[in-house]
């Protein structure tokens, strides 16, 4: 009987084990009108550097934003993504983004009135980079994301890349925050 109850507990802590270790992460879909009403922030603004730090045995690496254009919200001067290098320690995480030093973008931002941490809206999903067309404009891209996306119903959908000329991005999103407000 007890070596039973050891074989079981051994089996449920093995698939435990594995379902921690599986290199996926699955997000729902969101669309802009659901990006712009969950930020607490949305700000357009270009990556001035970045650190890692440990928190609870995770790596977060802070990428400090200079500010061009807030857009909803405090612009905030931090976001943390979780992953990164620490030392000798290396952690990397399904559906998080790097960004890029000296890189403008858009970024969806979501305080945390518990931790005071500032992380983007659906990972990937709340970052657009901000790339200067030769007529002068902007487009604000974000390149399809690999991981499982689902609907609000549960239901697996297909991601698709999305590309938007910033103005009408910024339109977009003023509209979706003032929806919200009348609501």
């Amino acid at each position: 009987m007890f070596s039973r109850i050891q074989s079981c507990v051994r089996a449920a802590l093995v698939a435990v084990l594995c379902v921690c270790a599986a290199p996926a992460a699955t997000l729902e879909q969101l669309s802009m009108d659901q990006l712009s009403q969950g930020a607490t922030s949305i700000v357009r603004a270009t990556v001035a550097g970045s650190y890692t730090t440990v928190i609870n045995s995770t790596v977060y690496t802070h990428y400090t934003l200079r500010i061009a254009d807030a857009w909803k919200g405090v612009p905030a001067s931090e976001v943390l993504v979780p992953g990164g290098i620490s030392g000798n320690f290396r952690q990397s995480f399904p559906g998080v983004p790097q960004l890029a030093a000296g890189s403008e973008y858009v970024l969806f931002l979501w305080k945390s009135q518990s931790t005071g941490i500032t992380h983007l809206v659906g990972l990937s999903q709340g970052l657009f980079q901000v790339e200067k067309q030769a007529d002068g404009s902007s487009l604000a891209t974000r390149a399809k994301i690999g991981e499982m996306m689902l609907d609000a119903a549960g239901k697996k959908v297909a991601d698709r890349a999305v590309t938007m000329v910033l103005t009408d991005m910024r339109s977009r999103v003023r509209l979706a925050t003032a929806q919200a407000v009348t609501k």
